[in-house]
């Protein structure tokens, strides 16, 4: 799951827990009329499709959490669509036991802290809670990783094979970084040094061994959907087999000479094609850094979400506006 906890953070919802509580407290017990009532005399608070969820529902959980009062009302929400929508495989509980063990193990071992420690530290009264989160959460991305996919039509995949994808590329690249003790000017500079001989006939492997001490060699793989500085992938690319770039390289880490050792065909789309759609979705992230609160939204709205209570309806208008502006 790469996008964990991409949902409304919990120390979000401190500003609104003393009007939340006030107002339950009189939604409850002095205006039963504002919301309606099934025959064993519990207030229906809000439905989703055939789904009915009661204030008590409600309330039991904002006074068990109550600092986290506006994500407990979207947790209980997401949850019933969500449980709904989802059957539970076998896979998909292993993913989400593994998923959270290794979440626990990366922090106490890191830390060096104890499970418990890591939980109450987290804001977790217990492991049940928090393996809850986790499937909530691993639920949510699904969804979302769903529904991203099917707003990326096979015009867009193949127009993005068309312009961007290519066979594996591998390079070397002599890096003269930017440091602390090595500026960007002197950083240039040697670089410049270097591919200045290397222009005039100085091999490649020569300059390896008489600017050892000086430089960064190694050898990189670039791939068409590979995270590396877009103006070394954009080099590689530009580069023929056995050439390398005559100019320097400008990256985060200072001033590359790339040298293209290789290069594989580029391989058919059908192999390429999930990898295209995670591009396109990452794309479409980086335009709207709200997407995936938007597409929660839409999950709530698609889903019959009806709050009946005036005040938690109000309350989730304010968090949806925020989400929106």
């Amino acid at each position: 799951m790469k996008k964990m906890l991409k949902n409304l953070k919990k120390e979000q919802a401190i500003p609104f827990i003393v009007g939340l509580i006030i107002g339950l407290i009189i939604m409850l017990l002095f205006y039963p009329e504002r919301i309606a009532e099934l025959k064993n005399k519990e207030q229906v608070a809000l439905t989703l499709n055939k789904t009915k969820i009661t204030a008590d529902e409600l309330y039991d959980g904002f006074k068990n959490n109550y600092g986290m009062a506006v994500n407990e009302l979207i947790e209980v929400i997401d949850k019933n669509i969500l449980e709904e929508k989802y059957e539970m495989t076998t896979d998909m509980k292993k993913e989400i036991t593994d998923y959270a063990n290794n979440v626990i193990s990366n922090y106490t071992n890191q830390y060096s802290i104890t499970e418990e420690e890591f939980l109450k530290q987290s804001g977790y009264e217990t492991r049940e809670e928090f393996d809850n989160y986790i499937k909530l959460d691993y639920l949510r991305n699904k969804y979302y990783n769903e529904y991203l996919e099917k707003q990326i039509t096979e015009d867009e995949i193949k127009d993005y094979y068309n312009k961007n994808v290519f066979g594996t590329i591998t390079t070397e690249h002599i890096l003269v970084e930017v440091t602390d003790t090595t500026d960007e000017t002197t950083a240039r500079s040697k670089a410049q040094e270097i591919l200045n001989k290397l222009t005039k006939g100085t091999s490649w492997e020569t300059l390896k061994t008489d600017y050892k001490n000086d430089i960064i060699t190694e050898t990189v793989t670039v791939d068409f959907d590979s995270s590396i500085d877009e103006n070394y992938k954009t080099s590689a690319v530009n580069l023929k087999d056995g050439a390398y770039s005559k100019s320097l390289v400008h990256s985060s880490y200072g001033f590359h000479i790339i040298y293209r050792k290789s290069s594989e065909t580029k391989p058919e789309l059908e192999s390429v094609k999930d990898r295209i759609v995670d591009v396109l979705k990452t794309e479409e992230e980086t335009k709207d850094t709200n997407l995936y609160q938007k597409v929660m939204l839409k999950m709530r709205e698609e889903a019959g979400l009806d709050i009946k209570d005036t005040y938690l309806k109000d309350l989730y208008k304010k968090y949806e506006k925020t989400i929106n502006e």
